[in-house]
């Protein structure tokens, strides 16, 4: 009958925790090859994180760390413009005027597509348009609708090339892919 390993018979702190329950069913000749080959390849491994351990290479290592993120610090690339929809009634029962408004929250110029979502249970008055502008601070976009139904109606705005749309000389704000979108329901009258 083979022996068992016991708990006292391995040196617990130099173990991987995924070894620790070993399996009753393997030679203990295999488990003593297994736990020494462990102990080289886990010291190995912990050789090169040895040098974290020196006060002055952790120190160093959060300095590069910020110094690399204060680089981006006032960078907004997480929030580059806001978008606001205002939906009016007007005069006529169940005919509204959808207002979107886009407000750059960068120092710099960049031209988008403000667009609204197409739903058969809304018409557009004039045209279903989706306007293109070189966005600075703040922009309007309009639309008339008329809805015969209640909905929910999305808009989307999102960054587009800048060439062609901003005037020459304008500090464009060097991105390339950005969305935002926002929605409002619409209740109607029967």
């Amino acid at each position: 009958m083979e022996e068992i390993p016991t708990y006292d018979d391995f040196n617990w702190v130099e173990l991987p925790i995924c070894f620790i329950c070993p399996l009753a069913t393997n030679k203990s000749r295999d488990l003593d090859n297994r736990w020494s080959r462990l102990r080289s390849v886990n010291s190995y491994n912990m050789l090169s994180l040895q040098v974290l351990y020196q006060p002055g290479a952790v120190i160093h290592l959060l300095v590069m760390c910020f110094i690399l993120e204060t680089a981006y610090g006032q960078d907004n690339r997480n929030n580059l413009f806001s978008v606001n929809m205002k939906i009016s009634p007007i005069k006529n029962a169940n005919e509204f005027t959808v207002e979107i408004t886009i407000t750059s929250n960068v120092d710099e110029c960049m031209a988008v597509k403000v667009s609204t979502e197409d739903k058969p249970n809304i018409k557009y008055l004039s045209a279903h348009a989706a306007y293109t502008a070189c966005v600075c601070a703040t922009n309007n976009f309009f639309w008339d609708i008329q809805v015969s139904a209640n909905s929910v109606l999305r808009g989307k705005a999102e960054v587009v090339p800048a060439k062609g749309i901003c005037p020459d000389g304008e500090k464009i704000y060097p991105v390339t892919t950005y969305m935002r979108t926002t929605a409002r329901e619409i209740s109607v009258t029967p």
